[in-house]
């Protein structure tokens, strides 16, 4: 499991027990916070675009994408996920391959682009994972990586 940005896996931990090295069921418990009750389900096509999933990515796919349902992980190049509160504190949970939003790129501006056009407030303290446990940081920590420079790492 990768874990960059300014939360450690020890403090993420503390906020998102299943987030813990020896967790058992991590999926599954990543499953249970996101789908119990959403503040938002989503979909961001390629270009950065935000598609309200409703309740389910499965039933409310963007209108002619339907396909990018059986091309997990990498959705034709969609990203999909789901932003939860708990005890205070939001999550966004991606659906993505462990590197795509690990180092400025697409990915990255792609999701960025994406939260910004969401519906309620997103916390700049939120924290960003992947559906397997990778740990991206805070939103402010993807926006400071946004602008980093893939050669020199800042």
């Amino acid at each position: 499991m990768m874990t960059v940005g300014s939360v450690s896996r020890e403090v993420a931990t503390e906020w998102f027990e299943f987030l813990g090295e020896g967790f058992r069921g991590r999926r599954t418990a990543i499953r249970d916070l996101t789908h119990g009750v959403p503040e938002f389900v989503f979909w961001i096509y390629p270009d950065g675009r935000l598609h309200d999933a409703k309740t389910s990515h499965r039933a409310h796919p963007p209108p002619g994408f339907e396909h990018i349902l059986k091309d997990e992980p990498d959705y034709g190049g969609f990203l999909r996920g789901r932003v939860v509160r708990h005890a205070g504190r939001q999550l966004v949970a991606v659906y993505c391959r462990e590197s795509a939003l690990a180092a400025p790129g697409r990915p990255l501006n792609q999701l960025l682009d994406g939260l910004e056009q969401m519906p309620m407030p997103m916390d700049e303290e939120a924290l960003v994972i992947s559906d397997n446990a990778d740990i991206y940081g805070t939103l402010r920590d993807l926006w400071e990586r946004r602008y980093e420079s893939p050669a020199t790492g800042g």
